[in-house]
């Protein structure tokens, strides 16, 4: 949603946003369990057994050919949605213990281990970010009339802070 805009998409495009989650999921067909694993599975048997699991599908030579693909298509081709679901996979991986090989096939991985998958911290920080990509989606007017509508500007406090603009600035 957030990188929509400069892919020339609206934020909530069905076709984009449906590239953009199938492209987060498929880091891991490297693993036969997980949902692309599993619908995949004579490739995704292949891949795990050659790569293993956060291998090549999670190295820096994959983020390189999401952003050539960006690039190639100037942020507008039809691919750049699933190149921008698959760089916020490996972006949520770093944010774990275990990390991402980035120089895969060397085993050292880096990581920014904020929390671990399957957590309970998990769901929340995913639904801090969505929340706050559905906020910047929406665009200052329609945010500032649905706060106004919903009574959150009459609450106050943090969350109005950030959501309601003075009548000067609408």
């Amino acid at each position: 949603m957030l990188a929509a805009p400069w892919c020339g998409r609206p934020p909530l495009a069905v076709i984009g946003l449906g590239l953009a989650a199938f492209g987060a999921l498929l880091p891991d067909i490297d693993h036969p369990a997980s949902w692309v694993g599993r619908r995949t599975r004579p490739l995704s048997a292949v891949v795990g057994a050659v790569c293993g699991h956060r291998g090549l599908t999670h190295s820096a030579l994959a983020a390189a050919a999401c952003v050539w693909l960006l690039v190639v298509g100037g942020g507008h081709g039809p691919l750049a949605p699933l190149a921008v679901g698959y760089l916020s996979h490996l972006g949520g991986d770093f944010l774990t213990p275990r990390g991402l090989p980035l120089a895969w096939p060397l085993k050292r991985r880096w990581a920014l281990p904020l929390l671990r998958t399957g957590s309970a911290a998990e769901p929340l920080v995913v639904g801090v970010v969505v929340l706050l990509a559905l906020v910047v989606a929406i665009g200052p007017a329609r945010r500032d009339a649905l706060a106004r509508d919903t009574g959150l500007c009459a609450l106050g406090g943090p969350p109005a802070a950030l959501l309601c603009r003075p009548a000067s600035f609408r």
